[in-house]
């Protein structure tokens, strides 16, 4: 793997290297590319650095190219990714692999190849938004599907259908439920819509794809979400990781807001501000920033021990213990709300303003998030 930019880390297969320096190393092309970002794109160099320096293989298995990260440095990338930028944080997560894990190495090449030498898949599993018809040697599928992040520059997209009958009527399973399907397509079948003009997330490019009446061959098709993982070992084991992500996430750009607190502190005050000079001098700020500083360490450390013991669980366990599962989204959820609460307090209660550049842009980033983090469907069918 290797960053495209002078300084990149060069990392040889089977080398060990720090996902943060990876982080690092990423840092000064992401903010160089920082007002196109909050246009509503991702530039192709920085996507051609992330592929690149392996981010969108961080949970792919060795034997398809990936990295298999250890999952707690994976979550230490993702929040250092999103403390530099939101946006490129969101889609780190989002596009780490983590949903190709049925594929053989066979199909999984094949795939890459089609896609132009990357396989970078963007779907919505929150919703099923289309409908599948069987065919001979697949499944005919129609439908739109929005918040596909990283569909602008993914090289394949899929979604949730629900499969029908010939008549459009849906097939329903012994439980009285629609019978689902997840397809799977090269993105230059579909055609994406840029309905994406939210105030936070710009670069996330989280529109919507839509098909009409493609066929999709039965080797990109599973009946479950994700199917049925090839790999058995302990990263794979641990399903919650897709959702465990947005924890990292929030860290990042809470991190993000309590420096932009600072830097705002630190900084010269207008001339006549009384205000601006008093900011962050005052015990009721200084309380203020202390308490969303405990919570953003607090809820750090909660979310890396729990994965830790996640992790060692599954060593030792086809099967994660459900105690352990229910632990994984509980501090899931409580990173994800300490770090709305963190943001909350500075600008709140520490004599800011959102209305300057970096702290309206964390707060904006950070206000798009919740909705789609603790309360997926898709993240919690299973």
């Amino acid at each position: 793997m290797a960053i495209s930019k002078p300084g990149a880390i060069e990392v040889t297969p089977g080398a060990r290297v720090s996902l943060i320096d990876i982080a690092h190393a990423l840092e000064p092309l992401i903010r160089e590319h920082a007002e196109v970002i909050e246009e509503g794109r991702m530039p192709s160099p920085l996507v051609d650095a992330l592929h690149d320096a392996g981010v969108f293989r961080m949970m792919l298995p060795r034997e398809l190219g990936g990295v298999e990260a250890d999952p707690v440095e994976w979550l230490q990338m993702i929040e250092e990714l999103s403390r530099v930028n939101a946006s490129v944080g969101w889609n780190a997560f989002i596009q780490s692999g983590i949903g190709l894990t049925f594929l053989d190495p066979e199909r999984f090449e094949r795939f890459r190849e089609r896609g132009g030498g990357r396989l970078i898949l963007a779907m919505n599993l929150g919703r099923m938004a289309g409908k599948a018809v069987k065919v001979e040697g697949g499944y005919r599928v129609s439908g739109r599907w929005p918040f596909a992040s990283g569909s602008p520059f993914a090289t394949w997209l899929g979604g949730m259908s629900v499969v029908c009958g010939e008549d459009g009527s849906p097939l329903l399973r012994a439980n009285g439920l629609p019978q689902p399907l997840l397809a799977i397509w090269p993105a230059d079948q579909a055609r994406v819509i840029d309905t994406w003009d939210g105030l936070g997330l710009r670069g996330t490019g989280s529109g919507d794809f839509e098909i009409s009446g493609l066929f999709v061959p039965e080797d990109q098709v599973n009946t479950e979400l994700f199917g049925t993982p090839n790999y058995d070992r302990a990263l794979f084991r641990i399903k919650e990781m897709p959702e465990i992500g947005h924890g990292a996430h929030a860290l990042g750009v809470a991190s993000a807001a309590l420096e932009a607190f600072v830097d705002a502190v630190n900084s010269k005050p207008v001339q006549g501000s009384t205000r601006q000079l008093a900011m962050g001098h005052m015990q009721a700020h200084q309380i203020a920033f202390a308490r969303a500083d405990v919570l953003v360490r607090a809820a750090r450390t909660l979310l890396h021990e729990t994965v830790r013991a996640a992790r060692e669980d599954a060593r030792t366990h086809p099967e994660l213990d459900l105690e352990l599962r229910v632990r994984l989204r509980e501090a899931n959820v409580f990173t994800v709300r300490a770090a709305i609460d963190a943001i909350r307090r500075c600008p709140r209660r520490c004599g800011t303003s959102t209305s300057s550049s970096p702290s309206r842009t964390r707060y904006s980033d950070w206000s798009r998030a919740p909705a789609v983090t603790t309360a997926s469907p898709g993240l919690n069918r299973r």
